[in-house]
């Protein structure tokens, strides 16, 4: 059985997931730096609980990232920014992982972590913006650029849609 592509109705999972990270890893941070400042139950609840959203989420568009990675073919132009987003990314984890484990430390990790985040979006946005990675007209460029028809190259992207994608 050949592996789906994580896109539901046109709309790729892991774009749509990665918002919730790029959201709530800042607001982990501020929450943390307002414990920092403010040490008190209500403060730690909220450094607590932000910090745990935004490694569930990190966690969840990770997964789905990496199964977008695994469609990526081989010699493709973004397998290899898509590599190094992902290894970002998932390094990141640790980072996140121990932010939750280690609060007395949050602050600092949640500062790396949301570095980390800045250069992995950018990697991710370049994917997308740049090189056209889950675009449609990108992809029917690339058909075209192969050499097909503008018809041709709309038929084969509509058949992948309709094949290949996890919910056309």
């Amino acid at each position: 059985m050949k592996l789906k592509h994580p896109v539901v109705h046109g709309h790729p999972l892991h774009a749509m997931l990665s918002d919730l990270p790029a959201a709530l890893i800042p607001a982990a941070l501020f929450a943390a730096a307002v414990e920092r400042a403010r040490p008190d139950r209500r403060t730690r609840y909220a450094a607590r609980t932000s910090t745990l959203l935004a490694f569930g989420s990190a966690c969840l568009a990770g997964i789905i990232g990496w199964w977008d990675w695994l469609t990526i073919p081989a010699d493709h132009p973004v397998r290899s920014p898509a590599t190094t987003h992902g290894l970002i990314n998932s390094g990141s984890l640790a980072v996140g992982a121990a932010a939750v484990l280690l609060p007395r430390r949050r602050l600092e990790l949640l500062v790396v972590l949301n570095a980390a985040l800045l250069v992995a979006a950018w990697i991710g946005g370049d994917l997308v913006y740049r090189l056209g990675w889950r675009v449609r007209p990108a992809e029917e460029l690339e058909q075209m650029d192969a050499g097909k028809r503008r018809e041709e190259a709309r038929a084969i992207v509509d058949k992948h849609e309709r094949e290949d994608v996890l919910l056309s």
